[in-house]
């Protein structure tokens, strides 16, 4: 039979075609619908909306599990992983990091999606620039301290205004022939309000408070942004444009000192057919902030990927097992190629690194840790229904204040009106209910206390 699956295209639905031949020996042809990266949710909508039975699976990211679960639009898994025999069927969940387990996957104590793609920030530095003698040696006359990978969102900015050099200037004893930066973030619009939320979070921050107040606007959060807003003097011209491939492409190109980038950007940077700097990334924590003597490190798990069988498909069955088998039994395979966009989310993908395009160990094991050094201190998306609405509307905050069209408490004061508005118009009880049961899965999934 023929599965249609609709997903956003590109890197992340090339294991459709990786795995193809061996799908056919089961029966099953793939018919992939791709959609742009940000236009999947509108899409996805519409079709459930209307009752549309042409989609079998669908590939999307978790943030919009509330909504469609929520709403009906989902069939439930838990009676297909619980047949027999366990071998074809089973994805075998107790093997997936708890964070992606309980955030994920589940709706209202039902499993409705199977992980296909764990996303979490990493830092990615140039670590033989930060350990150049000569640039350690200038660091510290300037700023009085050791350079070394920042630890807050403070250090990050003088780090970034060090770095930052024009063309013709020295740069760990090489003369530049064209500008270099300190650094870049995620400023087109779609996804930067992840970057936001790392500093944000970092202090505490929350979306709502447990009356369902956002929270998007505190003082806390306008510093937040602010920081945010600071350190663009010292990324490349053109970075309100940069999205994930922009801002992986500076990076590998050897073009800034330190990026947040998306843990699978990490393999990337072994792999010399798309790398300038192999050897020379380092990996570590997302900058935090200072409290009570203690920097407290929040990294943002934006997007992320999960597979599901929508209630109308009429393959449901066929359409489960090609989830199982692309969730479990081809995962360590996919995660480790950089043919794929997909980031670790199983015990085995952090512990058998064997599939990855590391050449030294040593480095594959310090990208390994930092990963899941990143993945105990992650910060959910916001996942309720009508999280693609508040999600968009901080984004656009975000990338007001970024472009100076508004101030960063203008931007989110704005934002916070608008969030209310969405409270008002799907019912303020109603969403403090979700709001409820989503504060008990981070909980559960250890990411809140």
């Amino acid at each position: 039979m023929t599965i249609t699956v609709v997903g956003d295209e590109g890197q992340n639905m090339a294991a459709f075609d990786q795995y193809s031949d061996e799908l056919a020996k089961a029966g099953i042809t793939i018919e992939k619908v791709g959609t742009t990266f940000t236009g999947l949710y509108d899409r996805l909508k519409t079709d459930f909306v209307s009752g549309a039975s042409d989609s079998d699976l669908v590939l999307f990211y978790p943030s919009y599990l509330g909504d469609f679960a929520g709403n009906g639009y989902l069939e439930p898994l838990d009676d297909y992983m619980e047949k027999e025999p366990a071998s074809i069927w089973s994805p075998k969940l107790d093997q997936v990091q708890r964070a992606y387990q309980e955030v994920y996957l589940k709706w209202d104590g039902e499993t409705y999606a199977l992980p296909y793609d764990g996303d979490v920030l990493n830092m990615y530095y140039r670590k033989d620039l930060f350990n150049n003698d000569e640039e350690q040696a200038a660091f510290e006359e300037e700023y009085g301290r050791e350079l070394t990978p920042p630890e807050t969102w403070d250090e990050w900015l003088e780090v970034a205004e060090f770095f930052t050099r024009e063309e013709g200037d020295t740069l760990a004893g090489e003369t530049l022939d064209s500008p270099f930066y300190g650094t870049a973030t995620y400023g087109a619009r779609g996804f930067s309000y992840a970057w936001f939320l790392a500093r944000f979070a970092s202090t505490g921050g929350i979306y709502f408070d447990e009356e369902m107040n956002p929270q998007i606007n505190s003082e806390a959060a306008v510093e937040s942004l602010q920081n945010m807003v600071d350190v663009l003097p010292y990324s490349p011209p053109d970075v309100l444009g940069y999205g994930y491939e922009e801002l992986k492409n500076t990076f590998l190109d050897g073009e800034v000192a330190m990026v947040i980038q998306w843990s699978d950007v990490g393999k990337k940077t072994a792999d010399p057919e798309v790398s300038e700097i192999v050897g020379k990334a380092g990996f570590g924590l997302v900058p935090g902030t200072e409290m009570d003597g203690e920097v407290n490190h929040r990294a943002p798990m934006p997007v992320g990927r999960v597979l599901a069988v929508p209630e109308a498909s009429e393959n449901k069955e066929a359409a489960y097992w090609v989830a199982k088998f692309l969730s479990l039994d081809k995962s360590q395979t996919t995660v480790g190629a950089n043919w794929s966009g997909q980031d670790p989310y199983r015990e085995a993908h952090f512990s058998d690194l064997s599939e990855y395009p590391f050449e030294d160990e040593e480095v594959a094991q310090a990208w390994a840790d930092a990963t899941m050094a990143n993945l105990s201190n992650g910060f959910p998306d916001l996942n309720i229904p009508g999280a693609a609405e508040y999600n968009d509307i901080l984004d656009l905050a975000v990338n007001k204040a970024l472009s100076g069209q508004l101030e960063p408490k203008a931007a989110l004061d704005e934002a916070a009106q608008e969030w209310e508005a969405i409270n008002q118009r799907l019912g303020v009880d109603n969403q403090k209910q979700f709001w409820d049961q989503a504060l008990s899965g981070y909980r559960d999934a250890g990411l809140l206390e």
